[in-house]
């Protein structure tokens, strides 16, 4: 069981797998659009320590069953994910692509009973969004109540106050075309009050594009 690996990422970051040099083995991690844009601002060629969830892929008698690693880069998220993932109908793969805000705010969400806010996460509709709150309320309000994940060193000089080219990645991270995702991101950007973080944002876009 590997629980956590730490290494040098293989560049580029695509999609959401990152390739991790560790010792003399190269290890592909799975990692959702939040972790992948934490790791945008983490300073190159930097060691990063993964805490992972090692699991099967594949069901016994239904074709090959292949080891997935899925990666964290707090050990609380990882723990938050484990719990998410139990509820009836959300795997991992699903799971993953619904995380791309943190833990704190999908457990405060869950907490707060925020259905709408839920349903905004892709690959999650009204059904799935009340069962969340229905399974998993009460269980993660220590989530919802922690500090912000960790902050990682970044160049200084090319921060911008502008997140549009973030939220641009992540889109497109989740299978939609760049013209696509520039669309969705004007759009949601001419609500009043605009959006004042990348995760306002995000939240704003899949709440439109669940109508």
């Amino acid at each position: 069981m590997i629980c956590q690996i730490a290494g040098r990422i293989v560049p580029p970051i695509t999609g959401n797998t990152v390739v991790l040099h560790a010792g003399s083995m190269h290890y592909e991690i799975l990692v959702s659009a939040f972790v992948s844009r934490q790791l945008q601002s983490q300073v190159p060629d930097g060691e990063t320590t993964f805490y992972t969830i090692h699991y099967i892929e594949g069901a016994v008698g239904m074709g090959n069953l292949i080891p997935r690693l899925v990666g964290f880069l707090d050990p609380l998220d990882r723990e938050f994910f484990e719990i998410f993932t139990t509820v009836k109908g959300l795997g991992i793969r699903k799971a993953l692509k619904a995380f791309v805000l943190s833990a704190a705010e999908i457990a405060g969400a869950i907490e707060s009973k925020d259905v709408r806010t839920l349903k905004g996460l892709p690959e999650i509709g009204p059904r799935s969004a009340e069962k969340m709150v229905a399974e998993l309320r009460g269980k993660v309000a220590r989530f919802a109540a922690a500090q912000a994940p960790r902050a990682f060193p970044t160049r200084e000089t090319e921060v911008s106050l502008d997140f549009g080219d973030d939220a641009c990645a992540v889109l497109q991270q989740l299978g939609y075309r760049k013209s696509e995702a520039e669309v969705l991101i004007r759009k949601a950007g001419e609500t009043t009050p605009p959006p004042a973080t990348l995760e306002a944002l995000l939240q704003e876009i899949f709440r439109r594009n669940r109508k």
